[in-house]
């Protein structure tokens, strides 16, 4: 008989990090690896967390913080689209079947890069009038001096985008989520190095460091997992096409399948721009909401979607079978054990948390405020969850070409639902009516990747996951607000309701989420192969 030993994630002596991953069972390797891209995403939130707090007790919600974060409302949205070429790409990339080399992708990207850079330099200015039409001069020149810095993190983020791509099928999880948690300190450490100098500018430098890192490291470690490959560019099967037609056709192919993910994150910047008409600071409190409400679905739809598409991919070409029951509801259920108490904490104890620790960053309107705009992104939050666990679905079932038909459609109906919400109820409706359009697009990702017989029953799965763990949050929170208002000052209040709440709903997942807790552990320890 042999014994094994549990040791963490990483620490097995003598493995190297592929030999590691497949010294474990596929089920548990593919949890540690979403849950490693988890990981890095949620320190790459803590880090934007903890500079957000900072940011509004230095400086406030102002007409310049406003105009700062429309820049930075775009700088967000391209963001979330470089991520998901990680989604997007890998069926390309992937043998058998491979369209793309990967010296071929690179090329791609650098090219799309090139054009960030000449939007956000040159156009700056007419650029910034186009995102922001409802605030003053002195809001949205402050856009336009953002626009350049943060279009150099955009470019940056786009190639780490592209070595992560190429790092996920080669196995490399461990590399990636290092890239991303090390830009994440180094952006923190400039942020604090910063804030005295560069005033509401100071987050957008910030956001220059981390993407500096994280592309390095993301370029050293492709380079040593077998980097570009040959350095022959690959021609169409005549061989007759020129470089310069071959790498247009490779453009169309990779922003075709990208689109539908561009146009859903821009959906924000339409809202934003309905929301630019408020009063001042009202701009800076809606990016914060949604900036906490992104990051959640990035740190848990995006990221296991990211960590399963290679493997999504194969088993659709080889067995043929629908991925959907084996990866949907199963990553559905891991989301909302996290996002559920998340938006629950913000909304009942966050908000005057962060008024009281900073008298100066929020307003107690504005406390009310960001409660009422983050109250209506859960609904969008759960459509944009759900869509970013189908679209890799759908795209390793060869969907594409339904994606990117979808993708206008999508835009001209969030339009009218906008202005149509923004005429009736003012910034308000503007925000609520920001779910409608998601919604519709899940409806039509389910019924194309599940047909209609199965959608119903699937249906009925998500919501019993939904009102299972969204009815534990409100209970556990609800319980620990009640218990706060006992107390005269506001910050044991909401102190009080989040540590119960947090207590409350660790003890109700005992009940009603045990397997997945015990997931949760497995993907965390390693168990290697008896000698």
């Amino acid at each position: 008989m042999s014994t094994q030993t549990l040791t963490l994630v990483g620490d097995a002596p003598g493995m190297s990090e592929r030999d590691l991953a497949t010294s474990v069972p596929k089920d548990t390797r593919k949890a540690r690896a979403g849950m490693a891209m988890s990981l890095a995403t949620f320190a790459m939130a803590a880090a934007s967390g903890i500079q957000a707090v900072l940011y509004l007790g230095r400086f406030g919600t102002n007409a310049r913080t406003d105009g700062f974060f429309v820049a930075f409302a775009l700088y967000s949205t391209f963001g979330v689209f470089s991520q998901s070429l990680r989604v997007t790409s890998v069926p390309l990339l992937v043998e058998p079947g491979a369209r793309l080399s990967v010296r071929r992708f690179a090329w791609v990207l650098g090219c799309i890069a090139l054009a960030v850079l000449a939007l956000t330099g040159p156009l700056a200015g007419p650029l910034s009038h186009l995102l922001a039409p409802g605030l003053a001069d002195s809001g949205r020149s402050v856009t336009a001096a953002a626009l350049p810095v943060l279009g150099g993190a955009m470019a940056l983020q786009l190639i780490a985008s592209g070595g992560a791509t190429v790092l996920a099928i080669r196995d490399r999880f461990i590399t990636i989520a290092g890239a991303y948690m090390s830009g994440a300190f180094a952006g923190l450490v400039a942020f604090l190095a910063l804030m005295g100098s560069a005033g509401v500018q100071t987050l957008g430098w910030s956001m220059l460091t981390m993407s500096i890192v994280t592309s390095a490291w993301m370029l050293v470690g492709l380079r040593r997992s077998g980097g570009l490959g040959e350095s022959r560019l690959d021609n169409a099967a005549t061989g007759a096409r020129s470089a310069v037609a071959a790498l247009t056709r490779d453009c169309g192919l990779v922003l075709g399948r990208t689109a539908i993910y561009l146009v859903f994150n821009v959906l924000f910047v339409i809202t934003l721009a309905f929301a630019s008409h408020a009063s001042a600071g009202g701009t800076t409190v809606l990016s914060y909401a949604y900036l906490f409400a992104s990051y959640l679905v990035a740190g848990t739809g995006m990221a296991l979607g990211m960590s399963s598409i290679p493997d999504m991919t194969r088993e659709a070409r080889a067995e043929r079978r629908s991925v959907v029951a084996a990866t949907v509801p199963r990553g559905f259920r891991y989301a909302m054990l996290i996002v559920a108490p998340a938006l629950a904490a913000l909304i009942l104890a966050g908000a005057p948390l962060v008024h009281d620790i900073l008298p100066k960053s929020l307003s107690t309107a504005q406390v009310g405020t960001l409660r009422t705009f983050t109250a209506l992104l859960v609904p969008w939050t759960l459509a944009a969850l759900l869509v970013n666990f189908l679209l890799p679905v759908l795209l390793a079932l060869g969907r594409a070409r339904l994606l990117g038909a979808v993708a206008l459609p999508l835009v001209l109906v969030h339009l009218a639902v906008t202005a149509l919400g923004s005429a009736l109820f003012g910034v308000d409706g503007a925000v609520g009516a920001f779910c409608v359009a998601p919604a519709l697009l899940t409806a039509v990702l389910l019924v194309a990747a599940t047909g209609r017989a199965y959608t119903a029953n699937l249906v009925r799965e998500l919501a019993g996951d939904t009102l299972r763990f969204a009815g534990l949050s409100l209970i556990a929170f609800g319980v620990g607000w009640a218990a706060g208002t006992v107390f005269d000052t506001g910050l044991v209040q909401a102190a009080i309701a989040g540590v119960i709440g947090c207590a409350l709903y660790l003890g109700g997942l005992r009940i009603v989420a045990r397997p997945q807790l015990e997931m949760l552990l497995r993907a965390v320890i390693v168990r290697p192969a008896a000698a």
